[in-house]
């Protein structure tokens, strides 16, 4: 049955931190320096001159290969399934065996929907990889008096964790809804495959303390999309805000009853709802950033109850082999996803899957 580093591609390879493929090379006696793209070739340039397997190059990688920099987006099986009632499935549906080969359709037969290429054990007893490939755009390069187009292929990573009972979908998170649909059609539909929503239906805070991480950026909408105002109401808030700045200057409290008095009648004596939801009122988007936690910040503290969040920034940390590191992943409210924005292992992985949807 196959491994981790027996479906391994050459996308994940170069997708590795520059400083493991320069530790891989040297591993091998190989030239260690020059860009990404020259070490890969070096790699795979000894691999095919020797005719040695994956394993012998790529194992010490296998935490790192198929995870990286990736969206990931989870499913919940209905129904409890082994990793061998799982995989009997999967062969059973597919038109190979996808545990023991791998078939990797030339990139001008791919389409939109997505096709399994591969699978393999996990790094863990109760874990299943799937590889998926699909079309996901076309490169156009202009020439002489014509356009060349050419097919651009994507892949998908599927983690089934049969302890939990999760799907894990690594890739666009555009494209997992497609590659669950396929999930469930190679389980020849005898099970329900639930997208996980509960983390996202919380506040991004809530994700950020489940990682005993900070909240670093946020992205926002209001809260209350109120009508258009008039252009007497939106004068009357700036003029409240001006005042503000003004009292502030010159202790002056006179004017800034007056601004707020003509505040008052330019909405008809009628503000039932908090000055700060008046103020975001019309904007489309709200950022809110920081080098630390925001939530400590006042402005994020008034203007928080009226703010629908989109997604934002969360960083963490998280000890592997004795080293703390600093990760940051960007939390999308709106798409349920995660993705990780610096290159990480499957062990970091799993502690954002473990925590998240505790």
């Amino acid at each position: 049955m196959h491994s981790i580093t027996d479906i391994v591609l050459i996308n994940d390879v170069i997708n590795l931190p520059k400083k493991t493929l320069e530790g891989l090379c040297t591993d091998l006696n190989l030239d260690n320096s020059g860009y990404k793209g020259e070490l890969v070739n070096r790699i795979y340039q000894y691999i095919n001159s020797n005719d040695i397997a994956n394993s012998d190059v790529f194992e010490s990688s296998k935490q790192k290969l198929l995870a990286g920099k990736v969206s990931v987006t989870w499913y919940r099986i209905d129904e409890g399934l082994t990793t061998d009632e799982f995989r009997e499935k999967i062969v059973e549906k597919a038109d190979f065996n996808p545990f023991e080969n791998m078939s990797i359709p030339d990139i001008e037969e791919l389409t939109t929907d997505p096709v399994l290429i591969g699978g393999s054990k996990g790094i863990n007893d109760s874990e299943i990889y799937l590889r998926f490939a699909y079309k996901n755009g076309v490169r156009q390069e202009p020439y002489g008096t014509g356009v060349n187009t050419t097919p651009r292929g994507a892949f998908a990573t599927v983690l089934f964790d049969t302890n939990s009972g999760i799907v894990e979908i690594r890739g666009d998170s555009r494209k997992a809804e497609d590659i669950a649909v396929k999930v469930a059609a190679l389980l020849d539909q005898q099970v329900n495959l639930e997208r996980i929503e509960a983390p996202f239906n919380q506040t991004i805070g809530n994700i950020a303390d489940s990682l005993e991480g900070e909240l670093i950026d946020s992205t926002s909408k209001p809260e209350l999309i109120l009508d258009d105002f008039a252009e007497e109401q939106t004068e009357a808030i700036v003029n409240v805000l001006q005042a503000l700045d003004d009292y502030f200057r010159y202790y002056d409290t006179e004017v800034l009853e007056e601004k707020l008095n003509q505040a008052n009648t330019a909405f008809d004596e009628q503000i039932t709802v908090p000055f700060s939801a008046l103020m975001l009122s019309g904007m489309g988007k709200v950022g809110l950033g920081g080098e630390k936690e925001i939530r400590q910040l006042p402005l994020y503290a008034y203007l928080n109850p009226n703010l629908q969040h989109q997604g934002g920034f969360v960083r963490f940390n998280y000890t592997e082999e004795g080293v703390e590191k600093s990760y940051t992943i960007r939390v999308g409210m709106t798409t349920k996803s995660i993705f990780f924005t610096t290159p990480v292992t499957e062990n970091i992985i799993s502690y954002v899957r473990s925590n998240v949807l505790v």
